[in-house]
């Protein structure tokens, strides 16, 4: 036999390495397996999260862009940072030490997972439309400078309602496309990540709520209105149309409760129906 291991060849050597292992029990085995299953839930997960974070701003560079909606130097740079860093602590999910029965998706065009980002894209769709037709009205028709779509970044309340619906929009995505169990460690076990993702949705309701004044000006984020909508631009809304019908329902809500409220509201709407959704496809799917 070992005149037979002097024989290999460099090449097939080579080739085996990462197949052999020096122990004489098959834990090897076991540890492949569960890396691997780890790895390939991973990289799902991470498809999913470029998949609907793409088809986000390609929302934002057209439909919303038409409208004059922009983001700042320092939001951009801000929102790179922290989605860089989410990415980072999402790779450090580590496997469990039992193995499950259930198999883990075997594709990223597998139906679970289209069907997923379908669903997640349409409810961020509708979150941040809403947003943005009631945040619509808060703007100076007369300003030329407001609404201009090739014209210089300027803070106002569409802007920056927007901004803060679709960096939600962008946490949920890592949120909600964490597998976790039974394939690896849930997100809550995930420490960096966990407080991460907390640090970001607090920092996202002061903004809203403008508890911190200097961290708005940080983020080029004007405060946002607390009272009613404002007399110029009613006229235009509840003469039929497409969207029209559901709009003043929506500024009468606004007048009761506020614009601050009413935009909390609708950002706490998005993660539950987000989270509930993939929660539903994956019972469905998994049987």
């Amino acid at each position: 036999a070992e005149e037979e291991l002097h024989h290999v060849s460099l090449g097939n050597a080579s080739v085996a390495s990462p197949f052999t292992s020096r122990k004489t029990s098959i834990r090897c085995c076991k540890d492949i397996l569960q890396q691997g299953r780890c790895t390939l839930v991973t990289m799902i997960q991470i498809y999913k999260i470029l998949g609907v974070n793409c088809l986000v701003n390609a929302l934002v560079l057209t439909k919303l862009h038409q409208k004059g909606v922009k983001q700042g130097d320092r939001q951009m740079t801000a929102v790179g940072m922290v989605v860089a860093g989410l990415f980072l602590f999402v790779t450090r999910g580590k496997p469990l030490t039992k193995i499950s029965p259930r198999k883990p998706p075997s594709s990223v065009l597998c139906k679970e997972t289209l069907l997923s980002m379908t669903v997640q894209f349409a409810i961020h769709f509708v979150a941040i439309m809403t947003v943005t037709y009631m945040s619509d009205v808060y703007v100076d028709p007369y300003d030329p400078s407001a609404m201009v779509p090739d014209g210089p970044f300027n803070p106002n309340t569409l802007n920056t309602a927007t901004f803060l619906v679709t960096v939600l929009a962008t946490i949920n995505t890592f949120v909600v496309n964490y597998r976790g169990r039974p394939f690896m460690e849930n997100l809550t076990e995930n420490k960096l990540l966990f407080r991460s993702i907390q640090a970001c949705y607090a920092t996202l309701f002061i903004c809203a709520l403008d508890i911190f004044p200097p961290l708005n000006q940080l983020l080029q984020l004007t405060p946002l209105p607390s009272t009613g909508p404002p007399s110029f631009n009613m006229s235009e809304y509840g003469h039929g149309g497409d969207a029209d019908s559901i709009i003043p329902m929506m500024l009468q809500a606004i007048d009761v409760i506020g614009f601050r409220l009413m935009l909390c509201i609708i950002m706490c709407l998005d993660t539950a129906l987000v989270t509930l959704s993939e929660k539903a496809i994956r019972s469905v799917m998994d049987g």
